[in-house]
């Protein structure tokens, strides 16, 4: 389990760019596979997604990942609002809060000087979930303040392992993952149970609040409140976007670490641009780090590397078939891409392996204008793309700007197989073990 997304690669590199993993599944790297799969197509509506992806019988509202077509437009309008330009401009104090509260724990930290170095896995996720925990809730999971995860993100953790399990099931048997379903161990049933219930107190509490800026609830609970939507409809996409607005971006900035640590050219190209830029922490803003062009590419690149949702989002073609990279596909058959794979792929990309922001550098080495950059959708694509891309990119540039204005960075001996992980929806990461060492400038006492 959790190795199926490096098998396809490897069969993407030995059979080309179309592959067949399963008797009615194909998996592209193609760069035109994005809008076929995933996009409208001359006004017909997009394919429907698999529905092994909906691992969870008895959740009687859908969250917005798992919502049909005409549920999901209904929740994405609602949600659009806390996604947009204007309402990450408005919610930058918050984040810039959170920002300055890892920092400070940082700083902490370091006066320790553990010989082992400090897991920025853990301090990544800590900021990410706290930021979350506000924008959604308006209060924090004091994870950055008691230097551990709160129970309610610990639950999230083991139900992904658990929902991904159960996703490889379904593919393989329907019959086989409801047979699973009925003899799930107590432990995991009693964690969702907990999941369930902590989410409920979470969602009601929030509707006692008022805050002074547009976050993930204030259009859920209006339309609750009018009745365009259920109480438990809400509480459905508590989950999912605290799992969006946090772990995929902590991953990010994890894997993103992991290769700045390894390619000392990049580390010293993106520290120069950093604090050439700014003379304090106070001066790194969401409008600035928007012209850092080397950090721009610096995430387009790790993006590519190490993609957040590294496998497949599969989605079915319809009854009457359709044209797919080209080629006709029958009705009915499982159509997907794997990030990982496309990302690494010889035909999207020059040296796929080498980790180079260069390639995303307008007006930059002409080594890498064969790059198919039109590949890269870490996002993914069409309608059902992530809604929370505006939030991702503002925590992962004032995250790792901050960080790296702040301290210097190196890996800890024994760090160098980091990558050997497994994924299960998202990758299971081993600790990050960085020494961290803070900047000293003249102008500082």
């Amino acid at each position: 389990m959790g190795t199926i997304t490096f098998l396809v690669h490897e069969l993407h590199q030995k059979y080309g760019p179309v592959v067949r993993i399963a008797p009615d599944e194909l998996v592209y790297t193609n760069a035109e596979a994005w809008r076929d799969i995933y996009g409208h197509r001359n006004g017909v509506p997009e394919n429907p997604k698999h529905t092994s992806r909906d691992n969870d019988p008895d959740t009687t509202y859908p969250n917005i990942i798992a919502a049909d077509r005409e549920q999901h437009s209904k929740l994405r309008r609602l949600l659009s609002h806390a996604f947009s330009e204007k309402a990450m401009k408005d919610q930058e104090p918050i984040i810039r809060h959170y920002i300055d509260l890892l920092v400070e724990r940082l700083r902490e930290v370091t006066k320790e000087a553990d010989p082992k170095g400090t897991d920025m896995v853990k301090w990544y996720n800590f900021t990410t979930f706290d930021m979350i925990g506000h924008l959604a809730f308006a209060e924090s999971f004091g994870c950055l303040q008691n230097s551990q995860y709160h129970p309610w993100v610990e639950f999230i953790f083991s139900v992904i392992q658990f929902s991904s399990m159960m996703s490889a099931m379904k593919r393989v048997s329907p019959g086989l993952a409801a047979l699973v379903q009925n003899i799930i161990p107590a432990r995991v049933r009693a964690e969702r149970l907990n999941l369930y219930r902590m989410t409920d107190e979470l969602v009601r509490r929030r509707t006692t609040t008022n805050p002074a800026y547009t976050d993930f609830m204030t259009h859920l609970l209006g339309a609750e409140r009018s009745g365009k939507l259920a109480m438990g409809d809400v509480q459905a996409q508590a989950p999912i976007l605290v799992i969006a607005g946090s772990e995929t971006t902590a991953t990010l900035l994890a894997g993103g670490t992991f290769h700045l640590l390894t390619n000392p050219r990049v580390y010293e190209r993106l520290t120069r641009e950093i604090r050439g830029r700014y003379k304090s922490q106070a001066e790194i803003d969401l409008a600035s780090t928007n012209d850092l062009e080397y950090l721009l590419a610096f995430f387009d690149e790790a993006l590519r590397m190490y993609p957040p949702v590294a496998n497949n989002l599969g989605r079915v073609t319809p009854p009457g078939g359709a044209t797919v990279a080209g080629a006709w596909v029958p009705g009915g058959t499982s159509v997907g891409i794997h990030q990982y794979a496309q990302f690494r792929s010889k035909d999207n990309f020059v040296e796929p392996e080498t980790f180079a922001p260069e390639r995303f550098l307008e007006g930059g080495d002409a080594k890498w204008e064969a790059d198919r950059r039109d590949a890269l959708q870490p996002f993914s694509f069409g309608p059902r793309n992530c809604i929370g891309r505006n939030l991702a990119y503002v925590e992962m540039r004032l995250i790792l700007a901050s960080v790296l204005w702040n301290f210097d960075m190196e890996l800890v001996s024994g760090q160098e197989n980091w990558l050997d992980q497994k994924i299960y929806l998202v990758w299971k990461k081993h600790p990050l073990m960085v020494k961290l060492t803070p900047v000293k400038r003249p102008w500082e006492n």
